[in-house]
């Protein structure tokens, strides 16, 4: 018998319900480390073997550090391996277990997120841990002092790993296929990307964006309209009530249901609120939430400065909290369109500008930063929209011309 056989399968967990959100955070932390070169990159910088609480998570990922250090592809064979050699594999749940964990994660790109949850929730323990050792009774208080303010330091320290430089080998050493885009809209968007969209009002900037929802949830391309995969969407949308998205949505999303690959109306999470401040803990949190419930590739929110508390968003201290907030969401391996709204300054031309009414740090941030203007010159009878670019592109994309369509709201026209 192999080394292999000797160890029996493991089931980790005899009722799935009962695992909660620490241990599936840290089993999709090594699952994305364990099928992506760079997942794994992203895992070593954020977490420790200590920051896990099962145990025996801490000795897998003990024996990944183990290999990625001696320079060899990480896997599950090369990991399982390297388990073997320690006497090890038993209590790391054996071979079974390493593969499951490989089937957890949807996408290794939500590993990053992942591993700050474990880094987190280890930290917090390791806090909670001194403190419940402060409320027994201390024999001498200045050395039971002097030994706290040390832990807390290590803690600190320890919370940064040295990872030495990057050298440009190590960076392309990663496979090519770990370059290839994770597409959410095959073309348009793939994961981690953050557009931004903006137009005079009532150019129709959140009707092309519940567009690209709902053909994206029912799995038809939002321009091209042919069947793509179809993907979870989560809206939040601190202006129009639930009403005023039934009214908007009614007739794209029954279309949408004869058209696509899947019925979008279990797929499309909306979440109509008043005005909310993300970059208060209470609100993003929230948000967060909502995330976990509907898992989705795509999250649209808007618009930007509804979701700021009402604020202007003039300066780089208003800008700066909120764009924090929207890291952690765009951190979650999603897709992300947001919608802002135009400032009411006029080019030399006499025509209002697209890019988005407050500070400059808005214009650097997203990938995409597109504007929906009415085309003063018509080809035809039929008005004409171009999506206006107020920031170069990070990556190239095509965006189309468009007009209000006969069976979408908006169509393409090349």
């Amino acid at each position: 018998m192999s080394g292999y056989d000797d160890v029996p399968p493991e089931d980790p967990y005899d009722d799935a319900a009962t695992v909660d959100e620490g241990v599936f955070a840290e089993q999709s932390t090594l699952g994305g480390a364990l099928i992506s070169a760079k997942a794994l990159q992203d895992v070593l910088g954020a977490v420790r073997p200590a920051d896990f609480c099962v145990p025996k998570h801490d000795v897998i990922f003990t024996a990944i550090i183990a290999v990625a250090e001696a320079g060899i592809a990480v896997d599950v064979i090369s990991v399982t391996e390297q388990l073997l050699k320690t006497g090890q594999l038993r209590q790391a749940g054996g071979a079974d277990y390493l593969h499951s964990l490989t089937s957890i994660v949807p996408t290794a790109a939500n590993a990053g997120y992942y591993a700050g949850v474990v880094a987190e929730r280890g930290l917090g323990r390791a806090v909670a841990r001194i403190g419940a050792r402060l409320q027994q009774p201390i024999p001498v208080l200045g050395v039971e002092i002097e030994r706290t303010i040390q832990e807390l330091q290590d803690m600190r320290v320890a919370g940064v790993r040295d990872e030495g430089p990057h050298w440009l080998g190590d960076i392309l050493a990663v496979p090519e296929d770990d370059d290839a885009y994770d597409w959410v809209i095959p073309g348009l968007l793939e994961r981690g990307d953050r557009l931004m969209l903006s137009a005079s009002e009532g150019a129709g900037k959140s009707e092309l964006l519940r567009q690209i929802a709902v053909l994206g949830a029912a799995g038809i391309h939002p321009f091209q309209f042919h069947q793509i995969p179809p993907v979870q969407v989560l809206v939040v949308d601190a202006e129009n009530s639930v009403k005023q998205w039934r009214r908007a949505a009614r007739r794209v999303a029954e279309t949408a249901r004869t058209r696509g690959v899947r019925d979008p109306m279990r797929h499309v999470s909306v979440r109509a609120m008043p005005v909310m401040d993300i970059s208060k803990a209470k609100d993003i949190g929230r948000i967060h939430r909502w995330m976990d419930d509907v898992r989705p590739d795509l999250v649209v929110l808007g618009p930007l400065y509804r979701m700021a508390g009402g604020s202007s968003l003039n300066s780089d201290d208003d800008v700066s909290p909120v764009l924090h907030a929207l890291d952690t969401i765009r951190e979650r391996g999603v897709a992300m369109l947001i919608e802002v709204h135009a400032g009411h300054a006029r080019s030399t031309s006499g025509e209002r500008e697209l890019r988005p009414r407050g500070s400059s740090a808005l214009l650097g941030w997203p990938e995409f930063g597109l504007g929906l203007r009415r085309d003063k010159v018509q080809d035809g009878r039929q008005a004409t929209f171009s999506l206006i670019r107020w920031r170069g592109d990070r990556d190239r994309r095509e965006w189309p011309r468009l007009v209000h369509g006969q069976v979408w709201p908006w169509e393409p026209t090349y």
